[in-house]
C-alpha cells in the first residue's frame, strides 16, 4: 500500500494553528449528547468506508470539532472533567455508530491520562491542545518485543531535543493524528514517551494496515529515522510512581470493554429492525429469546464497567495507591472477560437470524462480526480469565499490574 498525505493538514500543525469551532461540552450530559450527534454522522458512511478502505480524515475531523477528545480534561485547566462512567459512555455510543472509528481516540484518552502526571507547565500546554481538538496518536508496539520490556526504539540527545530512532507497530490512529506519542529507550536507561509532531522530518507513518476488520483504525507502522524532537515534548515514565502507572494502564483499558458493548447496541438495534420487517412464524420465537439473552447479557457487562468506573474516579478523588490501583486493574480485567465475549457472540447470534439481504456486504453487516472479532484479538479474554482466577484463587497478580507495582513492597496479595 501507498501513504497516504494530508499535505494541508500537515502543513497546519507544523504551524501550530489551530481549528476553528472546536465544541466545549460543558458537562457529562453535555459530552453524551455530542457523542450521539457524531454518531449519527458516523453512521452513515460507515460501509462505504470500510469497503474502499478510506483513511477517515473526515470522520476524524469531526471528532475533533466535537469535543469529546477534552471530556476527561480538568477543570482546572479548562475542560469539564467528566466522570469515568460517561466516557465509557462515549465510547459505547461512538461504537454502535463504527467501531473501527471508535477504537482511534482510545490511545488518545491513555495519552492525556498520562498528562495529569506530569508538570504544570507541560499540562497546560498538551492540555490546550487538546481543547484545540488536536488528536494523539499511538507509536508504542514494536513487533517481537515483550510484555513492558525496554522499547529497541531509541533516543539520544541533541541540542535542546533527543533525535529518535526506531520502528513501530499497530500504530493506531497516528496517520490522522496532531501528536504522535512514541515510546522510546535512553542510553541512560530510562524510558521516554516523546509526543512528536505531526509531519516531523523523519517520521513516516505507513498506511500498511490490512487486517480484515477495525479497517479505519488504519492502525499501520511507523518508521522513525533521525527524528527530532524538543525536550520539554519528552517525558521520563521512569521515574513516575508505580501505583500511578498501574492505574494510568487500568484507566485506559477501561475503555476497550466500552467497545465491545457499542458492538452489542448495534446489533440489538439491527435486531430491532429485523423484528420490525418481520420474522417466519417457526423463527419469530427464538429470535425473541435470543434477543431477550441479550439484552441481560449486555446490561451484566455494562454493570461490570459502570463499577470499575466507579472505582476510578474514587482512585482520581484520592490519588493511587497500590491497593487501590491493583483493584482498579482487577475490576477492569474482569469487565474486558465478559465484554470481549460479549460482541463477537452477539454479531455471531445475529447472522443465524438474518436474511440474505442482511448479510450483503454493501449493507455492511458483515462489519459487525469483522470489527468485533478483529478488536478482541488486540488482548486474547482467554489470559484475562486466567488472570483473574489466578489471582481470586492463589492471590497472583496479574502479569502486567505485577510488572508495574511490584517494585513498591506493599502490594496486597
Amino acid at each position: 500500500m501507498t501513504t497516504t498525505t494530508d499535505p494541508a493538514h500537515d502543513l497546519a500543525v507544523a504551524a501550530g494553528s489551530g481549528r476553528d469551532g472546536v465544541a466545549r461540552p460543558r458537562d457529562d450530559a453535555e459530552a453524551i449528547a455530542a457523542a450521539h450527534a457524531l454518531a449519527i454522522r458516523w453512521r452513515e458512511l460507515g460501509p462505504e468506508r470500510d469497503r474502499d478502505r478510506a483513511v477517515p480524515y473526515a470522520e476524524l475531523e469531526l471528532l475533533s470539532r466535537s469535543g469529546l477528545l477534552a471530556v476527561t480534561v480538568p477543570r482546572a485547566y479548562g475542560g469539564p472533567g467528566v466522570r469515568a462512567g460517561t466516557l465509557t459512555r462515549i465510547f459505547a455510543i461512538l461504537s454502535a455508530a463504527d467501531t473501527a472509528l471508535a477504537q482511534v481516540p482510545q490511545n488518545h484518552f491513555g495519552a492525556v491520562f498520562g498528562l495529569e502526571a506530569e508538570d504544570d507547565e507541560r499540562k497546560a500546554f498538551f492540555f490546550a491542545e487538546t481543547l484545540r481538538g488536536a488528536r494523539f496518536g499511538n507509536a508504542g508496539h514494536e513487533r517481537g518485543r515483550s510484555g513492558r520490556s525496554h522499547p529497541k526504539t531509541t533516543l539520544v540527545d541533541d541540542g535542546d531535543g533527543y533525535r529518535i530512532n526506531g520502528v513501530k507497530s499497530f500504530c493506531t490512529g497516528a496517520l490522522t493524528a496532531d501528536w504522535v506519542p512514541v515510546s522510546a529507550s535512553h542510553p541512560d536507561g530510562w524510558i521516554a514517551t516523546a509526543f512528536v509532531p505531526r509531519g516531523t522530518p523523519g517520521l513516516d507513518i505507513r498506511e500498511d494496515w490490512d487486517a480484515f476488520g477495525q479497517r479505519a483504525t488504519v492502525s499501520g507502522s511507523a518508521v522513525l529515522t533521525d527524528a527530532w524532537v524538543a525536550r520539554r515534548h519528552v517525558f521520563d515514565q521512569s521515574g513516575r510512581p508505580k501505583p500511578q502507572a498501574a492505574f494510568r494502564y487500568a484507566r485506559s483499558q477501561l475503555t476497550h470493554a466500552a467497545i465491545q458493548i457499542g458492538v452489542a447496541h448495534a446489533v440489538l438495534a439491527h435486531a430491532g429492525r429485523l423484528d420490525r420487517a418481520g420474522l417466519p412464524a417457526g423463527v419469530a420465537h427464538r429470535f425473541a429469546a435470543w434477543r431477550e439473552d441479550l439484552l441481560l447479557e449486555t446490561s451484566a457487562a455494562e454493570a461490570l464497567v459502570d463499577r470499575a468506573a466507579d472505582l476510578v474516579d474514587e482512585v482520581v478523588s484520592a490519588g493511587p495507591t497500590p491497593a487501590s490501583a491493583l483493584a482498579v486493574g482487577l475490576a477492569v480485567d474482569e469487565a474486558k472477560c465478559v465484554a470481549y465475549d460479549l460482541g463477537p457472540v452477539a454479531a455471531d447470534g445475529l447472522a443465524a437470524f438474518a436474511g440474505p439481504a442482511d448479510t450483503d456486504a454493501d449493507r455492511g453487516f458483515d462489519r459487525y462480526w469483522r470489527n468485533a472479532r478483529t478488536h478482541s484479538l488486540h488482548d486474547p479474554v482467554r489470559w484475562r480469565r486466567h488472570y483473574v482466577g489466578d489471582y481470586h484463587l492463589n492471590g497472583t497478580l496479574p502479569p502486567v499490574l505485577r510488572s508495574l507495582l511490584e517494585s513498591t513492597g506493599d502490594v496486597p496479595l
